[in-house]
């Protein structure tokens, strides 16, 4: 099964993760980025949203450079204007293989600018309005979000399996299933259409067992 694979720090197996500096757990998480890298999903996105543009520039080149081995897509999440300096000063042989938008624009770097350097792309779509949005972009993927209830968005209602299945129904580019994916329940998605799943705790677990199940699947 197809399965990209959101990181999140906050996620580490240290019950004190959360209270430590970038330069603390750093290395923890590239630890557990090598781990997840060597099951082969499909890609992994560098979700990081509390670091600074300068700290999120160097883990990607942290991860990008121990991931080659691997073979692991690596995508670039949000952090914009770090982004655009990252491509003005790195070759694009260094570039990331795809970038992921948590919103259509930000920061000044639009997708038509990404589209013109033959960068790809993907977005959220979390109703039938960011799934219009995502259409009229000629977007290359999504992520439908939340499908199942997740620990990730507390108190949030699930979309459920038919709002997966309208998605892929109407979006004609991959769409991966997100929000409280396991391996009981990611055959449904595929069921719906879907052409992978995207998965967030599992990844970030000490044991991977159940990551490998579904990559297996």
């Amino acid at each position: 099964m197809k399965v990209l694979c959101i990181t999140d720090h906050e996620l580490l197996p240290d019950e004190h993760i959360t209270d430590m500096a970038y330069k603390n757990w750093k290395k923890s998480f590239l630890y557990s980025v090598r781990a997840m890298s060597a099951l082969k999903p499909e890609a992994v996105i560098l979700r990081e949203k509390l670091l600074s543009g300068i700290d999120y520039t160097d883990l990607f080149t942290a991860v990008k450079k121990q991931e080659s081995p691997y073979g692991t897509h690596l995508i670039w999440h949000d952090h914009y204007e770090a982004l655009t300096l990252f491509m003005k000063y790195h070759p694009k042989s260094e570039w990331p293989d795809a970038v992921f938008f948590s919103r259509r624009e930000a920061g000044g770097l639009s997708i038509i600018n990404l589209r013109h350097m033959k960068l790809r792309f993907g977005l959220t779509v979390h109703d039938v309005n960011e799934l219009a949005d995502a259409k009229i972009e000629h977007t290359p993927y999504i992520l439908a979000s939340n499908i199942f209830e997740t620990s990730c968005k507390p108190g949030v209602k699930p979309k459920g399996l038919h709002f997966l299945k309208e998605v892929c129904t109407e979006f004609h580019n991959p769409v991966y299933a997100l929000g409280g994916i396991t391996p009981e329940n990611a055959s449904s998605c595929l069921e719906a259409g879907a052409a992978g799943v995207a998965v967030r705790s599992l990844c970030m677990a000490d044991d991977l067992r159940e990551l490998g199940q579904l990559i297996e699947m």
